[in-house]
């Protein structure tokens, strides 16, 4: 099959960590790919990786590479980019060709971490509750976070319950900061529970690397949680969801995409990713996601 590996930061030129981030996994997706024997194409400006075919791109906007996803031909086609510009490009992207990733429904509401908070919690399934209160549950502090952010960008923690237009505030929530990364076909496929290196400098919450994958003996309750909220969004393909584990694994953050802990996770499972990926889509999962050893990465790293 012909298949593009779509990656935003490398299409446009995104600065900071982004492109960084973003590299590591196209390059990740392309070789696993190129080993199932399927030919890959990216687009890019200007980087290049060691597998696959660039195509060099001088794209302005996010309307260029709408545009760029709607008339590439491909058998089938993975996009990584940020939440809030995700479902408009996987609607592009499915009037080409094969998505392999998310329906862009599930991924606008995942994009809106407001709504997908409140359709969880309404479906019962663990959250950081939403600070729609002047107090709520006694709570001396919250977590300030944009409604439409990406990862740990703009996150952070104050006693103020009351959120800024475009932000979210939630209940500050003590436990482990956890990911899960899983796959969903034709049934849930659970991939690894991680460990979030997050770092806390003044007020600010910052994303550094994880710990893949990393043993808890509360992962049983962790992956019901994680399945739950999987099937209440609608999610498809590889996608992963942020929790805190304290009293409970309470849902934070839910990425309907891959995520950067696949960097680890390609190091650790047998199985390739580019298989198990095209199989939620056009076959049967595996039984089970077999996993040997860990491995530790930083933002430093990339």
């Amino acid at each position: 099959m012909k298949i593009l590996v779509a990656e935003y930061a490398i299409a446009v030129g995104l600065g900071g960590t982004f492109i960084q981030e973003g590299r590591a996994m196209l390059s990740i997706l392309a070789e696993s790919f190129q080993r199932c024997s399927h030919e890959v194409l990216y687009p890019t400006f200007g980087p290049t990786i060691e597998a696959g075919t660039p195509i060099f791109l001088k794209v302005k906007g996010p309307g260029d590479f709408r545009e760029f996803l709607a008339r590439t031909e491909v058998d089938a086609g993975l996009v990584i980019a940020p939440d809030g510009l995700l479902p408009e490009f996987l609607e592009a992207l499915e009037t080409n060709t094969a998505n392999l990733g998310c329906r862009p429904a599930a991924a606008r509401l995942c994009a809106d971490k407001l709504e997908s908070t409140l359709k969880l919690k309404e479906s019962g399934v663990p959250v950081a509750d939403v600070a729609d209160k002047p107090a709520i549950c006694g709570c001396s502090r919250y977590v300030i976070k944009p409604r439409y952010g990406c990862g740990s960008e703009g996150v952070r923690i104050t006693s103020n319950p009351k959120a800024p237009e475009g932000y979210v505030a939630t209940r500050y929530v003590e436990g482990m900061h956890l990911s899960t990364s899983f796959i969903v076909g034709d049934k849930f496929l659970p991939l690894t529970i991680n460990r979030q290196l997050i770092e806390f400098a003044g007020d600010c919450i910052s994303y550094n690397g994880s710990q893949v994958p990393y043993s808890t003996p509360r992962a049983e309750e962790i992956w019901d949680v994680a399945r739950r909220a999987s099937e209440v969004l609608g999610l498809r393909g590889y996608a992963g969801i942020d929790m805190v584990v304290g009293d409970l694994p309470r849902v934070v953050d839910v990425n309907a995409r891959p995520t950067t802990s696949m960097i680890g996770i390609s190091k650790v499972m047998k199985e390739e990713l580019a298989d198990v990926i095209l199989r939620s889509r056009f076959g049967a999962l595996p039984a089970e996601a077999r996993v040997e050893g860990h491995i530790v990465f930083t933002k430093e790293d990339f």
